[in-house]
């Protein structure tokens, strides 16, 4: 049996509140009412825990252009990609700009990725699905993978990352404003991001 699979972001096609540039897609607006209605659809929920980590990669991103870091040659015998296909690299990245980040965009992002990640949860609720985190995949690659291909009814093999982690930093290092951050929210749901 073939699966076929894509990666849809919570928040597609709608704009973000904590990232003006990312502005809806009204050609896109009705996708999870057409995904909710297809009756075989398996679903993985791919979330991340720690939202300050993923928004300093968005920030970053968004700042530096650079959104991945390919591993080529992993690229190459994972995918089924034409021969002679380009496969863009970054080689070995090093981040050393440092940001500041604004604590209420910072509020704003929280809120709002969860939120959008509860309402797909509970569009997709009635089909086949299964919930993981990026850490748990970072922590466990080989046995979430497996986890995963037999969610997926798939036979059993072994799976690479293809892509490399780009921030290596520790959070205080590469936020300039870390301690202040680390402050207003001290009191909140979200504090338990600041913890070191």
């Amino acid at each position: 049996m073939e699966r076929a699979g894509f990666v849809l972001q919570a928040y597609h096609p709608f704009a973000l509140k904590a990232f003006p540039g990312i502005r809806e897609n009204r050609e896109w607006a009705n996708i999870w009412q057409i995904l909710a209605g297809m009756e075989d659809l398996s679903v993985i929920h791919l979330r991340r825990e720690n939202l300050l980590e993923r928004h300093l990669s968005h920030v970053m991103a968004r700042s530096t252009g650079q959104w991945h870091d390919w591993d080529k040659q992993r690229v190459k015998s994972v995918t089924h990609l034409e021969p002679g296909a380009d496969v863009p690299s970054s080689g070995n990245v090093e981040r050393k700009q440092t940001v500041t980040l604004d604590p209420q965009q910072l509020e704003t992002d929280f809120a709002e990725v969860q939120g959008w990640h509860v309402r797909a949860e509970q569009i997709l609720a009635d089909h086949r699905n299964v919930s993981i985190t990026y850490e748990e995949l970072c922590a466990d690659f080989t046995g979430v993978g497996g986890l995963l291909l037999d969610f997926l009814e798939l036979p059993s093999y072994s799976l690479e990352a293809a892509v490399k982690k780009l921030e290596k930093r520790g959070m205080r290092e590469a936020i300039s404003n870390f301690d202040v951050l680390q402050e207003y929210f001290m009191d909140t749901p979200w504090s338990g991001f600041f913890e070191l």
